[in-house]
């Protein structure tokens, strides 16, 4: 009985400690083989022209090419790649749009170790895995977006900067969506900020993604 190779993968993760972590929970798996690690969209285009995974598992916030971008290209250029998106962040919406260009799994990054074995062994295996959402999500402020710009002092523009990036998107495709300048749209996310009473770019993401409108 001839034994199935072991699965190769690749991690593309700007968050070089978490990475490293990543890799070395995977590697002691003897069915796991890391292939090549990358920190952004553009360096795992870059891999993926020179060694091609079974798997490649991406995270969707990375500087210099945005990991959203990096999968359609990826798609498009290495079709017979399964990709897993691996996030801090999750939504139905943005699971639903990767699931339709084609991406295998979405998973949040606190999924525990052995969870995250099973789903890359079922992925190698043709199958999918996108996790729901709990009923008892916290309701969306966006539900009453009037009173929720109001009680904060959000302007027009700041609130649909805010479901934006909910939605995942980064500050460049913002800025290309509502042409408007990188810089305008960093200036929004301080103001934002300090009126949200958050810490940053993580902090107002964070808050986004947790009161967005699913």
């Amino acid at each position: 009985m001839t034994e199935q190779k072991s699965t190769t993968l690749m991690i593309a993760d700007d968050h070089k400690l978490f990475a490293e972590g990543l890799s070395a929970i995977l590697s002691e798996q003897p069915d796991f083989k890391i292939i090549g690690m990358a920190s952004n969209g553009k360096e795992v285009l870059h891999l993926l022209n020179n060694q091609v995974p079974d798997i490649l598992i991406l995270d969707l916030n990375m500087p210099v090419l945005d990991g959203e971008i990096a999968t359609e290209k990826i798609r498009q250029l290495f079709p017979e790649v399964k990709i897993m998106v691996l996030s801090m962040y999750y939504s139905t919406k943005l699971a639903a749009k990767l699931e339709s260009i084609g991406v295998k799994a979405f998973v949040q990054k606190d999924t525990d170790a052995q969870t995250l074995f099973k789903i890359i062994s079922g992925i190698r295996q043709g199958e999918k895995y996108f996790q729901k959402i709990k009923p008892d999500v916290q309701p969306s402020v966006f539900n009453d977006g009037d009173h929720f710009q109001k009680s904060h002092n959000l302007t027009a523009r700041e609130m649909e900067i805010l479901q934006l990036i909910s939605e995942d998107y980064s500050s460049q495709q913002i800025a290309q969506k509502l042409f408007i300048a990188l810089s305008t749209v960093d200036t929004h996310r301080k103001n934002m900020a300090q009126k949200l009473n958050v810490a940053g770019k993580t902090g107002l993401l964070k808050f986004a993604i947790e009161n967005k409108l699913r």
